[in-house]
């Protein structure tokens, strides 16, 4: 009996993982044949549920984010802060002094956002949206990408994209701030392929790349979430192709921080 309960309890076992694999399968197959406005209504409505269910804020900057406000960001400068949440990050910067504006997809972050400032007399101009596509038409002495949102932007073209806007919204000797998560385990190459190949076949206007994180959010609908898992270089490869240099970088505990700028013109140019 004990031979036979054993047997059953490893063939269960291995049948459990057989499962696991084959959903994951079935989550990135499904991910190749969404499109990218299917991908940012998920990541909205997550993260609206998020902040609906946690209206409560805390303030407060990391340690490697507190030495590059120190290091980066003067007392009056004009900062972006792109994926700025419930105002973690956004309430010290402008506390510090700083002409603070913040963009981010969640309403509901942003009115917890807006009642901290408030309540703590401080002011910043608030922009619902995804960076990638909402229009912005001043010029800032920062750009920080807040913890990890560069890594939520799907594929390395947008991504260059993005941080091309970035180069034109900097003002003369500007800095722009990435953090990302230090490498993890990126999906089996597998995955991606067959990812890919869903989207081809279902002419998606995105594509799983290799590094791509994507997991079922658990909705009553189909939802999906995004991350993209760097691999060491990646980053700085994708700002040399949007003409940004790097000048600081730093490992902490689990994060990647990245400090990138302009190249300075050449008397001669």
């Amino acid at each position: 009996m004990a031979g036979l309960r054993r047997a059953v309890a490893f063939l269960l076992f291995h049948l459990g993982r057989t499962a696991e694999r084959f959903a994951r399968l079935m989550v990135y197959l499904s991910a190749g044949t969404r499109q990218l406005a299917d991908m940012q209504k998920d990541n909205q409505q997550v993260w609206q549920a998020f902040y609906e269910s946690h209206p409560s804020h805390t303030s407060r900057l990391m340690s490697w984010e507190r030495e590059c406000a120190d290091r980066f960001v003067r007392p009056d400068a004009d900062v972006l802060l792109v994926g700025c949440g419930s105002g973690r990050d956004l309430v010290p910067l402008a506390g510090r002094g700083c002409r603070v504006t913040g963009i981010d997809p969640s309403d509901n972050a942003l009115a917890i956002a807006e009642r901290t400032l408030r309540a703590q007399g401080l002011s910043a101009t608030l922009i619902a949206g995804f960076f990638e596509d909402t229009p912005i038409d001043r010029t800032f002495d920062v750009v920080i990408f807040s913890y990890y949102s560069y890594s939520v932007i799907p594929m390395a073209r947008r991504r260059i994209a993005a941080l091309g806007k970035v180069a034109s919204l900097l003002s003369t000797g500007g800095h722009v701030v990435i953090s990302h998560a230090t490498a993890s385990a990126r999906p089996h190459p597998i995955l991606v392929s067959v990812a890919r190949l869903a989207g081809a076949i279902t002419r998606s206007d995105w594509r799983v790349e290799p590094g791509d994180l994507v997991w079922d959010n658990r909705r009553p609908r189909p939802s999906l979430s995004y991350t993209h898992a760097f691999e060491e270089g990646e980053v700085e490869r994708e700002a040399a192709a949007a003409n940004l240099g790097v000048v600081f970088r730093r490992v902490v505990d689990d994060t990647v921080v990245v400090v990138l700028k302009r190249p300075e013109r050449s008397a001669s140019e």
